[in-house]
């Protein structure tokens, strides 16, 4: 099992690197290929990494990376933008089940997050203050999505000293990384457009998920 492990965590290295490359040398009519493939290989990771398998269809991060990779499908077509926004809504709120769910016998559970979390909620609003006047039609579904994510991000930072700090410092940073791609992008995509823009997001996207499916096989494998 564990050279599954490390032959599907290789091939998701892989892919990638070549999706940040077709990005950097700008053939993106390659990248039907690539990133397609990423998540796959990222959720047969998680799978083969489990010392104990369950049932997927209750696992909430194996739902959140389904529908992940489908919302990685849709978003290949412009036209498809708002079916790729509401599945990846749907990734974020099985990641949030998730990180609702663990469990942990160490006390003082909202000690430290006041300020963290008002800190993410004064993001969200400054945000959407600078966003608002660029979204159009788009507005209601945006600030939807900012509210999910930002619930995403604060239920994440409640795992500090909740779980072990390794488990907690890699789902912290998968969820900050997941807001600072899903940031980029809407800044690329309805303000501020800029050179660049995809390798930011997609090598922000894929550092999100891969510190998220880490910090979640630490956390079943050790609670097990």
């Amino acid at each position: 099992m564990l050279q599954k492990q490390r032959l599907f965590f290789f091939l998701f290295s892989i892919i990638a690197l070549v999706e940040i490359y077709l990005l950097a040398m700008n053939m993106e009519q390659f990248r039907i290929y690539s990133k397609p493939l990423i998540i796959p290989f990222l959720g047969l990771t998680y799978y083969t990494s489990l010392n104990q398998k369950t049932n997927l269809f209750k696992d909430a991060v194996a739902i959140a990376l389904l529908f992940s990779w489908l919302g990685d499908l849709l978003l290949q077509k412009e036209s498809l933008f708002v079916p790729g926004l509401l599945a990846f809504l749907t990734a974020h709120i099985f990641y949030i089940l998730f990180y609702v769910r663990t469990k942990s016998e160490k006390i003082s559970f909202f000690k430290l997050r006041p300020v963290m979390l008002i800190a993410v909620l004064a993001y969200l609003i400054e945000f959407m203050y600078l966003l608002w006047p660029s979204l159009g039609g788009m507005k209601i579904p945006v600030l939807i999505y900012g509210i999910t994510i930002s619930t995403m991000l604060s239920a994440a930072i409640w795992q500090y000293q909740k779980l072990d700090d390794r488990t907690s410092l890699f789902l912290i940073i998968g969820a900050a990384l997941f807001v600072t791609s899903d940031s980029i992008l809407a800044i690329n995509k309805f303000s501020s457009p800029f050179d660049s823009a995809g390798i930011f997001i997609m090598a922000t996207y894929i550092l999100a998920q891969l510190f998220i499916v880490l910090g979640a096989i630490r956390y079943r494998n050790n609670s097990e």
